[in-house]
């Protein structure tokens, strides 16, 4: 290997170092953040000495919605299984063996966390690739500013309160959606379209985003669409592109028609899950109101940029890159659509996490292809832009931070009022002839009491406790609604 080459070899290995310290270091303050709500659910699927697929009679995942008579009480999450297979499989690939009942409650919550902040980091890595290609490709002084642009715009939005919150959340939008989502952007990112291995690309590609949730398998079948249409109107390389583009709806069919295959109840229940999160809400825009802004902004800003950078390079993209305009026609479609829905969860957006990755990966992408003709004004002004960005990231994290309130699930609650809810409810559940509704992280931390999940109904509790478990009807405990339900954030 030449000196030069070994340098900037180095050079390269260093940066991708540095980003990854930063992205640890923004994150070890809350990853000791008491769990709350639906987190408990997840922690459980990584946890659990015996996996839920080996205990249920489908052999597949399962939701825990209860712990009764020493057995966890399943169910399914009522959407496509696909997701939670691979998070069962690799999460607890990553998870402490046998931590329930054995670690402090400090070390539990590490424990369930840490999986899905190494899945996190998994699905980062394109991103952090295509940085580094980006920021040690010029090494002219006059092009100082192109190669830290990409490095600031990445560091901003690995570090907004949404990528650390939804990183180290027990829950499948930022783990295994950054995951496939994050993988499929980079294969569309790199490389041009007449390299032979372009084909390829976008059928691995097509399968990973066709794997996911119902709505990121839409989003990108519109965007396939959308993408050939486009290229139809404004592009005279069309014979490439639709056999491209064709690999990438074929995999991403297929992919929907196994995630289907393997449970068509699961599959056809996440329809339905889509069709409450529009009707529950009444058409209120959540997502963009004040209080969401700090978590919601980052990706909106990015789509906006990532939009008006394609609009002006559109010919000469479409011509060698047109993946790029695939990922963020689907990155765009993952956000308008999660922007409309209206859904406000548990508080957390983290549904945005996908689209706040893809499209720093379209935007760095789209960086390496121009640096060159980059004006240095223009370098600086989005260099500046980061820097108040990772400001803004810093104030709001170490505000969080500071305040000892909850950044992921039932954000903006006190740490110690969740601490103190769960220590309630278990006290409650003392008596084993009583079943305590509540959450799953209040099992987590308090193990040997029974519980049934405060995400159901409590008519939906009591008619499963008197269908399942006959000899607990009229036994359920429930502790206030202010113990279960904190109120959201202003």
């Amino acid at each position: 290997m030449m000196p030069g080459v070994r340098r900037l070899f180095c050079l390269k290995i260093l940066l991708a170092a540095a980003l990854l310290v930063v992205v640890a270091m923004a994150r070890l303050p809350f990853i000791g953040n008491v769990l709350a709500g639906e987190e408990g659910d997840f922690a459980a699927l990584v946890l659990n000495d015996m996996p839920t697929s080996v205990v249920s009679d489908t052999h597949l995942p399962r939701d825990q919605i209860g712990f009764i008579d020493g057995k966890p009480v399943l169910t399914s999450f009522h959407r496509t299984v696909m997701p939670y297979i691979i998070l069962e499989r690799l999460g607890r690939s990553f998870a402490v063996r046998h931590a329930l009942g054995r670690l402090p409650a400090e070390e539990l919550t590490v424990a369930a966390r840490l999986p899905f902040a190494i899945i996190f980091v998994l699905g980062i890595v394109g991103l952090i690739t295509l940085t580094v290609q980006a920021a040690s490709s010029t090494r002219e002084r006059p092009a100082l500013a192109a190669a830290l642009a990409p490095l600031g715009v990445t560091l901003w939005a690995l570090t907004t309160p949404l990528a650390v919150g939804a990183s180290i959340e027990p829950q499948v939008d930022g783990s295994v959606g950054v995951l496939l989502l994050g993988t499929s952007a980079s294969l569309l990112a790199i490389g041009d379209i007449a390299h032979g291995a372009a084909r390829r690309r976008f059928l691995v590609a097509g399968l990973l985003a066709g794997l996911g949730k119902h709505e990121w398998a839409l989003a990108f079948a519109a965007a396939t669409l959308g993408t050939f249409l486009i290229v139809l109107v404004f592009s005279s390389e069309r014979r490439q592109t639709a056999f491209a583009l064709a690999a990438f709806f074929i995999a991403l069919a297929v992919a929907v028609a196994l995630s289907y295959a393997v449970s068509p109840a699961d599959y056809r229940n996440g329809f339905g899950i889509m069709e409450s999160f529009y009707s529950r809400t009444g058409g209120r825009l959540w997502a963009l109101e004040p209080p969401q802004l700090p978590f919601t902004l980052s990706v909106v800003v990015l789509v906006a940029v990532d939009g008006a950078l394609l609009a002006m390079l559109l010919r000469p993209l479409l011509r060698t890159a047109p993946g790029l305009l695939l990922a963020y026609l689907g990155a765009a479609a993952i956000t308008i659509g999660y922007i409309v829905s209206g859904w406000p969860g548990d508080f957390f957006p983290r549904y945005f996490t996908p689209p706040l990755i893809i499209s720093a990966i379209v935007f760095v992408a789209l960086w390496l292809r121009v640096s060159d003709r980059v004006a240095p004004a223009l370098g600086w002004t989005v260099m500046a832009g980061a820097v108040l960005g990772l400001g803004a990231n810093s104030i709001f994290l170490a505000r969080t931070y500071d305040s000892k309130v909850a950044l992921t699930s039932f954000r903006g609650t006190p740490l110690a009022q969740l601490q103190q809810n769960a220590a309630a409810a278990a006290e409650l559940g003392h008596d084993r002839h009583d079943v305590v509704f509540t959450f799953t992280p209040t099992w987590i931390y308090y193990q040997g009491i029974n519980y049934i999940s405060a995400g159901l109904q409590k008519f939906e509790a009591e008619e499963h406790i008197e269908t399942s478990y006959p000899a607990y009807k009229g036994h359920i405990v429930y502790p206030p609604d202010r113990l279960l339900y904190p109120l959201p954030p202003q």
